[in-house]
């Protein structure tokens, strides 16, 4: 059995408990916001790095495959002795 002198304290601990009881959410305060902000920032940043290197090495290799493509095709593109030998001349009747 508990005494009357055990009831008191439990009573005055128990509504002294969420004095000391610490926060339930964490502090948001001015220096976590802007501790969060810059963190942000930064992750931002490398996010956008990432992308800007991926869209230089992209549009190389693009320059590249038009560039490969183009000279290659080149050689290969020319006209046929008979088209070739009609463009020359320079007075042809058409009808």
């Amino acid at each position: 059995m508990k005494s009357r002198e055990d009831k008191l304290w439990e009573n005055l601990l128990a509504q002294s408990a969420p004095t000391f009881a610490g926060e339930v959410s964490p502090p948001y305060g001015f220096t976590t916001r802007v501790l969060a902000a810059v963190r942000d920032q930064h992750r931002q940043e490398a996010v956008w790095e990432r992308v800007g290197r991926r869209a230089i090495i992209a549009s190389l290799a693009a320059v590249v495959g038009i560039a490969l493509v183009t000279f290659v095709r080149h050689d290969s593109d020319d006209l046929d002795p008979a088209v070739k030998s009609v463009a020359l001349v320079e007075n042809v009747q058409v009808s």
